[in-house]
């Protein structure tokens, strides 16, 4: 009966061992981008529909909940609009569509490159490939921190117009 007794406690032991790792490891799991379906999936800050890879962004909140955006304008607009938790950012690298973290690509503004909603940024893994296409284009090479302070300036400036506006009005 002992022998029962211990072999219980052990194997006890061992599932509540693994279920408290299983837990611990969802706690520390790495972020991923929200599947993004091409063609039906909507712009959460414009509403439009997402259809170009190389374009899309997304950001993953504190609560699990991917955020899906058809331009990484959008994605940043949206941000600065309503900060939130989020966990982490991604771009799709413009040169071969993969996913990358925001926070760590390499971006050209250029007012030459189309974007579905004319941000006229890319994202690129590698700065090398920025700074061909930044050259190509007369754009210039940003960090994710200077593009977040770009979008900051543009707020700033939008609303001292409509403030100067509204002074004008009778």
């Amino acid at each position: 009966m002992n022998r029962i007794v211990r072999a219980s406690a052990f194997w006890l032991a061992a599932i509540l061992l693994l279920t408290v790792a299983a837990c611990g490891g969802a706690a520390n799991a790495k972020p991923t981008p929200p599947t993004i379906h091409y063609g039906e999936d909507i712009c959460e800050f414009c509403g439009m529909i997402t259809s170009e890879e190389r374009h899309a962004a997304a950001y993953v909140s504190d609560d699990g909940h991917g955020h899906i955006f058809d331009d990484i304008g959008d994605m940043v607009q949206l941000h600065l609009k309503e900060p939130g938790n989020v966990v982490a950012f991604f771009v799709h690298d413009y040169q071969d569509g993969v996913w990358i973290r925001a926070e760590t690509a390499h971006y050209v503004r250029s007012d030459e490159l189309t974007t579905p909603m004319f941000s006229g940024l890319a994202a690129f893994a590698s700065s090398e490939h920025a700074e061909a296409l930044a050259d190509e284009l007369q754009g210039q090479v940003l960090s994710f921190d200077e593009v977040l302070t770009h979008y900051q300036g543009m707020a700033s400036i939008g609303m001292e117009e409509e403030a100067e506006h509204d002074a004008h009005d009778p």
